[in-house]
């Protein structure tokens, strides 16, 4: 009976904690989810976009209707998308209506929100078998995408792009680690890689490009001042050169990882992804590993999740920025 009694506690304990859970996650409402810029560092969307899963790379169109972000599926990334209904409530999350069966990641909008572009391993044509990533776009038809467009840039692996608002892209490569930059041309991009001052390391990547190119936030594990094993770097275009790259530091970075950076396209919310944890777990000798699947359960194990800030810190690194240019301390 004793027994009985200890294990039906334990379910209610268990079922208590789940509805807990359930109960803060409220439907999203309003463009940009109603967020209000802050200087605290938030959890985005609890329990509907920030969940037990991996999420990562997420950015809003630029009217803040839609909001495309990646989630990890066992052998693959997966795009997921929501979108801003007319009675101003949010839909649930989706995968993407141009997924394939192949693994694809990295959504961003363009400026002006006529194309989302994204990193797939998808075969480049109908006759290749090659697994390989490439950066793919789609444009918007209505309420409707059209077929994904590859863009040809380095084709030794290429992905994590980011727009100017002339059509430039800036992106990584697997092959090298390094960041680089395609001018757009009339038929095609001329590529280059940014300086060394950006390329410091193989660990820099996931670069975020400006709509006027005159800043650059990028990830970063073995620069200078690194906080945790991965951080965000942010370098200010000045007089047509790239500072040098300036930790965000905290609250933004932590001890644990920070990547994929991005900025609305109205300037006001920075959107980054941490794997960083709210709480730590300590388990207790002797007692059930129950509470610790509870929590594997939750936003809050470790995975990836959304965060977002406000954008203050960019303007306060750029006036120092400027001043270190100036020779001014």
């Amino acid at each position: 009976m004793i027994n009985s009694i200890a294990k039906l506690s334990l379910i209610l304990l268990i079922a208590g904690c789940a509805s807990q859970i359930e109960k803060e996650a409220e439907p999203l409402s309003n463009p940009f989810f109603g967020l209000e810029p802050s200087d605290s560092v938030q959890l985005l969307a609890p329990n509907i976009i920030s969940s037990s899963l991996f999420e990562y790379n997420g950015t809003f169109s630029p009217d803040g209707s839609a909001f495309y972000y990646t989630v990890n599926l066992p052998n693959r990334g997966q795009i997921v998308f929501l979108e801003l209904g007319e009675d101003n409530i949010w839909s649930e999350p989706k995968f993407a209506k141009f997924s394939s069966n192949f693994s694809e990641v990295d959504p961003m909008f363009s400026p002006d929100g006529s194309r989302l572009y994204f990193t797939s391993n998808r075969p480049t044509s109908d006759t290749s078998d090659v697994k390989r990533n490439n950066i793919w776009f789609v444009e918007k038809s209505g309420n409707n995408w059209s077929r994904p467009q590859l863009v040809t840039l380095t084709d030794t692996g290429d992905y994590y792009s980011s727009v100017t608002s002339n059509g430039d892209i800036y992106f990584n490569t697997w092959t090298n680690g390094d960041i680089y930059k395609g001018i757009k041309t009339d038929s095609t991009y001329l590529v280059e890689r940014l300086p060394d001052v950006i390329n410091l390391d193989k660990s820099v990547g996931d670069p975020f490009i400006s709509p006027d190119e005159d800043y650059l936030i990028f990830r970063g594990a073995n620069l200078e001042n690194t906080i945790g094993g991965f951080d965000l770097y942010i370098s200010f275009n000045i007089d047509g050169e790239w500072t040098n790259p300036m930790n965000l530091g905290e609250p933004i970075n932590s001890n644990a990882g920070e990547i994929c950076p991005f900025v609305t396209t109205d300037g006001k919310l920075f959107i980054f992804a941490s794997n960083r944890l709210l709480n730590d777990f300590e388990p207790k000798p002797n007692k059930s590993i129950n509470p610790f699947r509870i929590k594997s359960e939750s936003y809050d194990n470790g995975s990836w999740n959304i965060y977002y800030t406000s954008t203050s810190i960019i303007e306060t690194l750029r006036t120092r920025a400027t001043e270190e240019n100036r020779g001014v301390y």
